[in-house]
């Protein structure tokens, strides 16, 4: 079966396009990894990912064509000059319908024993969430990343005792699986909605199983 990546753009210097769940950007071990699958896709010699979602993560994902081209757009998002919108299903209800998360992350992958990882290792960031959306069992959230840091929405949603659905690092393990039982997913309920860089936006729609999991009234817990 071949996989067909969605294109949201397309010019001489770089492509947007909408990455599917389950696929990472580039790893030798994987034998379908977004690069390889596009390069082929666009008979490309060769592309250069200028930031990286997680393999869990679905959404915009952003790769340059040339090196001058991935040295200019990850400039932009070294100087924190990209605005980056995700939108995620929270495990439960939040006491506030916005506010931000100013816990300080390692920079690195961690676990769910210890998400903030070790203290020396710690450098600031900051969420900022926003609940567009709720049900008696879980609250779906805007997020706009003022730094970023690898696993950041994910390890502070943990951090604020209401993981990301889905979470197979982060999360509760038995929690998923009711989950993936009762609702026929096993997905990382995180997308990134929305990319705005060199006064461009390109945007991905929320995917069919967010809508989905809300239509229900059943409680996993």
């Amino acid at each position: 079966m071949t996989l067909e990546i969605p294109i949201i753009y397309e010019s001489k210097e770089f492509v947007a396009v909408e990455k599917p769940i389950g696929i990472s950007i580039h790893n030798s071990e994987d034998p379908m990894n977004l690069l390889d699958v596009l390069e082929r896709q666009l008979s490309i010699g060769k592309l250069f990912p200028v930031h990286r979602l997680d393999k869990e993560t679905s959404g915009v994902q952003i790769l340059a064509l040339n090196e001058s081209s991935a040295r200019i757009l990850a400039e932009q998002f070294q100087s924190n000059l990209v605005s980056k919108n995700y939108v995620g299903i929270l495990r439960g209800i939040m006491k506030s319908t916005s506010g931000i998360w100013s816990n300080p992350l390692t920079d690195k992958a961690e676990g769910r024993v210890n998400p903030a990882g070790l203290s020396k290792d710690r450098i600031p960031c900051e969420t900022r969430f926003q609940i567009v959306q709720d049900s008696k069992f879980f609250s779906m959230c805007e997020f706009d990343l003022i730094t970023g840091r690898q696993h950041q929405i994910r390890k502070h949603a943990a951090l604020a005792n209401h993981a990301l659905v889905g979470d197979g690092r982060y999360g509760d393990s038995k929690y998923n699986k009711k989950m993936c039982a009762m609702y026929a997913t096993s997905r990382l309920f995180l997308h990134c909605s929305s990319i705005n860089i060199l006064d461009q936006n390109f945007s991905s729609p929320l995917p069919a199983e967010f809508t989905q999991l809300f239509s229900s009234n059943t409680d996993p817990d």
